[in-house]
């Protein structure tokens, strides 16, 4: 009973905000825009005689009412509206550059912030993968082969990276909560921008794969104890270790695809494409066309 009421006031409060939005949303439009005043003006002009009992000059009443006026008041009139015309447009001609040059640089903001932690993110898995994919391969090599640990010194090697892989676990892991902030830090300028959102949580699911699979065995590290070589070889599955390899390798080439897709939908309304750029991108595509049909007939 409890639950229910609460998911009703839920429920309750999420159409007040709702409306609440699309209301600021019309007011802002028809009070803050030009385009919005002039469709203002237009309601008020055709709606005030429904409402009351006034009811305003026509076109032809005002051009009569102005030329009955005297010259000094029709050239203090004119110079008026043109002062005043002038300065409108002149204003909003400044606000809306300001809001663009504001907007862009929000956005050249937020690609840099998240690029940056991308790039971190795929700079871990490379190592990650690179540690895991080595450790399997030697392990599995030492065993079937029966190699005397004297003989295998990247055992050794590998031991001292354990460290760095045991910090590179819990570097993933914050790294996941940063991703998964992202979009509540940049709500305001996701929203009208599509497929930031999504990719961002595709960029979190990718981590979260790798997060699965990334809590193998792994010894102490470092090679002051006269067995860590033992220690290395005893602690390592090399089957588990090939898996967090696989994972972390595809996790980062899809993430990598996703990096770029982010950072040109925000820098899209900024950086224009233009003739040149289209005609440089249009034998891109075609030539990429033509290697997968390539690719297909081999197969």
């Amino acid at each position: 009973m409890l639950q229910t009421l609460v998911d009703e006031q839920r429920s309750w409060l999420r159409r007040a905000i709702g409306v609440g939005l699309v209301v600021v949303f019309l007011l802002k439009f028809l009070l803050g825009t030009l385009f919005g005043v002039l469709l203002t003006s237009c309601m008020l002009y055709y709606g005030l005689p429904f409402v009351s009992q006034l009811e305003p000059w026509s076109l032809r009443q005002l051009v009569l009412w102005f030329d009955e006026l005297g010259n000094d008041a029709k050239v203090g009139l004119a110079s008026s509206l043109v002062t005043v015309l002038g300065f409108f447009i002149a204003l909003h001609t400044t606000m809306h550059s300001w809001q663009r040059q504001t907007a862009a640089t929000m956005r050249m903001s937020a690609a840099d912030a998240i690029d940056t932690v991308v790039s971190e993110l795929n700079a871990v898995l490379l190592r990650v993968h690179l540690f895991t994919r080595a450790a399997a391969k030697e392990v599995e090599r030492v065993r079937s082969a029966k190699v005397h640990l004297d003989e295998a010194p990247l055992l050794s090697v590998l031991s001292e990276d354990v460290l760095e892989f045991r910090a590179d676990r819990q570097r993933i892991l914050q790294i996941q909560q940063e991703v998964i902030a992202l979009p509540a830090r940049y709500a305001v300028l996701f929203m009208p921008l599509s497929g930031i959102q999504s990719a961002l949580e595709a960029v979190e699911e990718q981590v979260s794969f790798v997060t699965k699979k990334m809590w193998v065995s792994a010894p102490v590290g470092g090679t002051s104890h006269p067995e860590h070589r033992m220690q290395f070889l005893e602690s390592v599955d090399p089957v588990k270790y090939t898996e967090l390899s696989a994972e972390s390798s595809a996790a980062r080439d899809k993430i990598s695809g996703l990096q770029g897709g982010i950072r040109g939908a925000l820098l899209s309304p900024v950086l224009e494409a233009n003739a040149v750029a289209i005609a440089r991108i249009i034998p891109m595509m075609f030539r990429r066309n033509r290697g997968d049909m390539n690719a297909r007939e081999e197969a």
